[in-house]
């Protein structure tokens, strides 16, 4: 595991699950809602009004952006769970003004643990996928930002019940976005998160009734692992949930039997998982134009039919017209054909993470380097040269064996330990729950497991890969990409500055797609190939 990862969790003060389990009844309600979310044809039967409001237009030199709301379509299946403006679900959009080929494909991208607003993801990855022809939808999480309750401090979440709350919110809301986009004439569609965003957004993608490219990053199979196993297992408020466990005899008699089985049999794992790098490149991924067999699609949809291609290249302005909740379905999608982009672009990027040669331009001073002085003074720092000043690398070999170290100092390592054990019960209960909520092996496959390219940091210490069964389990013809001598945080870090492992990710899942379902190369990320070569030229040089 990560030291820096254990090193980056004693600076944040963070405490989940402070208030309990939440409530018996909410938790039994969403036992009962798994039959449906579980279920994908079940759950394309579901019919939700949603009314999408675009709040806000505002356009850069190369992009439209919008930022709109709708009432969260899960008010209605389980009625006051959420409350005041955590109801209120949120979303920003990036579009490219002109679209350099004949797609227009769009990413949606969900929240990390502690990314409250579009920024982050505004700045890691969806500002560098327009260059690439690519949209993005950022989503704002329930419970964080505007949705964040009044008494829930930071992004320590009072409740188990608010995170199943949370995933079950986000599974409904990006449904009705997908599907938003697609009557508005985007397409290819794909789903993204780092961390806690790659569980949603691996949620998300099993109630899609037609084939989506998938791109989890730095998560599993499993959200168990993360709370009982990893290094927010510290977090939790383990003496709140024993008390209130001991205290109500519905915890443990009424709530546990109906968790039973956790997840099916077939997934069952007591073994550290066999999965590393060396798996996946021995074993690339081979495309080829048939499908493998797949769960039925309950709509009868022809995958070719999907997406298509475009012929104008320049977005339509947005008219001055306000839209607001008020407004009927087709006022709304009268809007989005004005907000539609008209074209994309695609090139060949069959490419393959060069995560080694990355892992060396990266420094570990970055991670102090504040976002703001980067975007507010790009000129004062264009003569300078970090990567030539700073030649510590962030998160490599020599970092874990060096901090071994400062572990046998008192303080560091009472810093590193955990504060108390838990129960056993009870740790196994957290464990049963969030199991039955979030393992993937619970939930419908994707219609195209083809669609799939997961990238895991090889020491991630915030999610630990042993006792869970593997993702090339759940997504058997899917890709999963290492980072060697990478963690949790050091992933993300590095992402943020120099590499561009998600970026290329993205870009190579969309092309896949492009080359499955309409036979032709797959076309994004030009830019970001002919940056990457460019790179390479100078280096040899040097």
């Amino acid at each position: 595991m990560s030291t820096f990862d254990k090193l980056y969790r004693t600076m944040l003060p963070l405490k989940f699950f402070s208030k309990g389990w939440g409530a018996p009844d909410t938790l039994l309600k969403l036992i009962e809602n798994m039959k449906t979310v579980t279920n994908r044809d079940r759950f394309c039967l579901l019919k939700t009004k949603t009314n999408i409001s675009i709040e806000k237009k505002s356009e850069t030199m190369k992009t439209i952006e919008i930022e709109g709301s709708f009432l969260s379509p899960f008010d209605s299946v389980i009625p006051n769970v959420l409350t005041g403006n955590n109801k209120i679900a949120r979303f920003q959009m990036i579009i490219p003004k002109v679209w350099s080929t004949n797609y227009r494909p769009i990413c949606v991208h969900f929240a990390g643990t502690g990314d409250h607003n579009y920024f982050r993801r505004r700045f890691l990855l969806a500002n560098r996928l327009v260059d690439d022809g690519v949209a993005s939808l950022i989503i704002m999480n329930p419970f964080y930002a505007t949705r964040k309750p009044k008494e829930q401090r930071g992004s320590g979440l009072n409740f188990v019940s608010d995170l199943l709350i949370m995933g079950g919110a986000l599974i409904m809301e990006c449904s009705a976005l997908l599907e938003w986009c697609e009557n508005s004439g985007y397409g290819p569609l794909a789903l993204h998160g780092i961390s806690m965003g790659g569980y949603m957004s691996a949620l998300c993608a099993t109630v899609w009734p037609k084939p989506i490219s998938l791109i989890p990053c730095l998560s599993w199979t499993s959200a168990s692992v993360v709370f009982v196993e990893g290094i927010l297992s510290r977090t939790v408020d383990w003496s709140a949930l024993t008390k209130q466990y001991y205290s109500d005899s519905v915890y443990s008699g009424v709530i546990r039997r109906q968790l039973q089985p956790c997840f099916p049999d077939l997934y069952k794992s007591d073994t550290t998982s066999n999965d590393y790098l060396g798996n996946y490149v021995k074993n690339p991924l081979k495309l080829s134009n048939t499908l493998y067999p797949k769960q039925s699609n309950p709509m009868n949809v022809d995958p070719l039919l999907t997406f298509s291609e475009q012929t104008d290249t320049h977005l339509h302005v947005v008219s001055n017209i306000e839209v607001n909740s008020s407004n009927s379905s087709d006022s709304i999608l009268q809007v989005c054909e004005e907000l539609s982009p008209h074209t994309i672009s695609m090139s060949d990027s069959a490419s393959q993470s060069s995560s080694h040669s990355d892992l060396q331009e990266t420094r570990i001073i970055r991670r102090f380097l504040p976002y703001n002085v980067h975007i507010s003074f790009p000129n004062s720092l264009s003569s300078i040269n970090f990567n030539t000043i700073l030649r510590y690398p962030l998160d490599n070999p020599l970092w874990h064996n060096s901090v071994s170290f400062f572990r046998s100092l008192p303080d560091i390592n009472r810093m590193m330990s955990t504060n108390s054990t838990p129960d056993p019960e009870v740790r196994q209960f957290l464990r049963d729950l969030l199991d039955h909520f979030t393992h993937l092996g619970n939930f419908s496959p994707v219609i195209d497991s083809r669609l799939v390219l997961s990238v895991a940091a090889e020491y991630d210490a915030y999610v630990p890969r042993h006792g869970v069964c593997s993702l090339s389990q759940i997504y058997p013809h899917g890709e999963i990409r290492f980072l060697p001598d990478s963690g949790h945080v050091g992933a993300y870090v590095r992402n943020a500055f120099w590499t561009d492992d998600f970026r290329r990710a993205i870009n190579d899942c969309l092309n896949r797609q492009v080359q499955l379902y309409h036979h032709k190369p797959g076309p994004f990320g030009q830019n970001e190939s002919r940056s990457m070569n460019a790179k390479s030229s100078r280096r040899s040089k040097g």
